[in-house]
């Protein structure tokens, strides 16, 4: 099982603190896990400024429901899930408008290595699959969600998971082919 980018760990003095309120201790959660969260949202929406506007919103419904939180599980796993939720209800709603995005593209110098290539080529794929395809491959390989817990947040069976993760390996399989990339799709994915 892949490592998860929000295997963080959160010492329980700051929990604690943030659970009565102390806005430092919040913003020290924040700080900590703002990437992570940030980079699901992206991964889901493939957007800039919804995974910022997800992120948001998810630590928002996060430091209101603090209190709820019962430490039976890390904090990092609960957190995760909600920023999950957010992003899995923001596709479910679909665009409302097609938002700008503004990038910066450097061009790769010839003593890149492979391994940075793949990386790219591997992106450009995931980017061409469907929302929901991207966001199973991306939970399955990446994040390590079972099919069953995949299924709970799309509030769908485990066949959905299965057969969209299936699918989009075939798809990733034939982008990344037709690019001339040989490589281990898993590994690809997972690493």
């Amino acid at each position: 099982m892949a490592t998860s980018p929000f295997e963080i760990e959160l010492d329980e003095l700051t929990l604690a603190r943030a659970r009565r309120g102390d806005l430092d201790a919040c913003e020290s959660i924040y700080r900590l896990f703002q990437q992570p969260a940030f980079t699901i949202a992206y991964r889901v929406c493939q957007c800039r400024e919804q995974a910022q506007e997800i992120s948001q919103e998810a630590f928002i419904t996060t430091f209101r429901k603090l209190r709820q939180f019962r430490g039976d599980a890390p904090f990092w796993g609960w957190l995760r899930r909600i920023v999950i939720n957010h992003a899995i209800s923001t596709l479910r709603k679909g665009p409302k408008e097609q938002p700008v995005e503004f990038q910066d593209h450097h061009g790769q110098s010839e003593s890149a290595s492979d391994r940075v290539g793949l990386s790219m080529d591997l992106e450009s794929a995931l980017k061409a699959l469907g929302p929901e395809d991207r966001t199973v491959v991306w939970l399955h390989d990446v994040e390590g969600y079972s099919h069953a817990e995949i299924a709970q947040v799309f509030g769908k069976t485990e066949s959905f998971s299965k057969t969209r993760l299936s699918r989009a390996r075939v798809q990733l399989r034939s982008l990344l082919d037709a690019e001339g990339v040989r490589a281990p799709l898993t590994n690809a994915v997972g690493g």
